[in-house]
């Protein structure tokens, strides 16, 4: 009797089953996604405040990025700058030193003080050197920009500095000459110098 009942509740129970998993297959082909009790998959996305906290990180980032950018472009621009100008005003320096040592001789200097120096040369030709605002003149010819000194030092055969050296019409008492061209870029300043020896003096 007992094996009887047993048998019985295990064919219902295997007719329940099947019943569910039927129901189940049915409800899976079914279009909408709240059918049969089961529920939807969850959806991935982001919340409105984690959108808003990235895009304020990144504009931090971007501002800060930026900031070091433009120092380095800065840099670069001056160090740029600073090197074509100290290349023009080295170049320039020597054209001066070159002229000078061929003053034709002791009644060929006509301006000596500490911005203006004046000669003849051996061909006869005069030339003037002084500043004009940040322009190094050589008559009325730029031979150098963004110089913001000149200064002309004269010492005598003693090696004594002159502070008013003799010019033409008399005999110069000038034996050796110091140029100093000081240029500046932005807070920058650097200062070339140039000793030389006129040949006919």
């Amino acid at each position: 009797m007992m094996i009887t009942e047993i048998k019985s509740e295990i064919t219902q129970i295997n007719f329940q089953r099947d019943n569910l998993q039927s129901e189940v297959t049915s409800c899976k082909s079914q279009v909408k996604p709240g059918a049969c009790g089961l529920r939807p998959a969850a959806r991935k996305g982001v919340t409105l405040i984690e959108l808003i906290m990235v895009i304020t990180v990144m504009g931090i980032l971007t501002a800060v990025s930026s900031m070091y950018i433009k120092e380095t472009i800065d840099l670069w621009r001056f160090l740029t700058f600073r090197s074509e100008v100290t290349a023009q005003v080295r170049t320039a320096l020597l054209r001066m030193g070159r002229e000078t040592r061929q003053i034709r001789d002791d009644l060929s200097v006509n301006t000596a003080n500490v911005s203006q120096f004046q000669f003849v040369d051996i061909n006869n030709a005069a030339i003037d050197y002084q500043l004009s605002g940040n322009n190094l003149l050589r008559n009325a010819d730029i031979l150098a920009s963004g110089v913001s000194g000149l200064s002309f030092t004269y010492y005598d055969a003693d090696n004594q500095a002159l502070t008013v050296p003799k010019v033409s019409p008399d005999n110069t008492d000038i034996r050796r000459i110091n140029i100093s061209l000081t240029m500046e870029s932005g807070t920058e300043s650097k200062t070339l110098n140039l000793q030389l020896y006129p040949r006919n003096l």
